[in-house]
């Protein structure tokens, strides 16, 4: 896969994969035209992802976690390694191994109104896309009470603090 996350949903695992055999027809039937824009997410990605924002002792202090906390000394080596990232905001609060992308349980989508992405957090359309997203039987992250994340499904009742220990790597589930 790359450093590039999986746009194609046929990657996400088998387990995700009937909720959102559901989650998008329903979309569809609902007149809500989604672009899907991340699916499975490799741990080189994630790692990118994580720097983004974040000095280099923070990204030094997630590290050491994964590390002797988490046992996860290839991911450590994995998130020291990634190249530095200069943008100014913070995308993410997973490091690598720490994100559902990571195992296939999570994507990201975005509706699109009037043939373009409604990224704007108050466009009606993202409502009716968590509405959906429970109908199908999964978590939107646009109802978290902290960082919410709009574009952002995943399976219920998965955490990453249970699956990083199953695997040497991110595993396919």
């Amino acid at each position: 896969m790359g450093t590039v996350a999986s746009r194609n949903t046929n990657d996400l695992a088998m387990v995700m994969q009937p909720a959102v055999a559901e989650f998008l027809p329903l979309c569809e039937r609902a007149g809500l035209e989604l672009l899907v824009y991340c699916t499975r997410r490799d741990l080189q990605e994630q790692a990118r992802l994580f720097r983004k924002g974040r000095p280099l002792d923070a990204i030094q202090r997630r590290a050491e976690e994964l590390d002797k906390v988490h046992q996860r000394p290839d991911l450590a080596a994995i998130l020291m390694t990634a190249p530095p990232q200069y943008e100014r905001r913070i995308v993410t609060h997973a490091a690598p191994g720490q994100s559902l992308h990571n195992y296939g349980l999570a994507m990201d989508c975005v509706p699109m109104v009037a043939g373009k992405p409604a990224w704007n957090d108050d466009a009606p359309a993202w409502q009716h896309y968590g509405e959906m997203a429970q109908l199908a039987g999964l978590t939107w992250a646009g109802a978290w009470l902290r960082f919410k994340e709009y574009p952002h499904v995943q399976m219920p009742d998965m955490h990453w603090r249970e699956l990083i220990t199953q695997a040497t790597a991110a595993p396919h589930v």
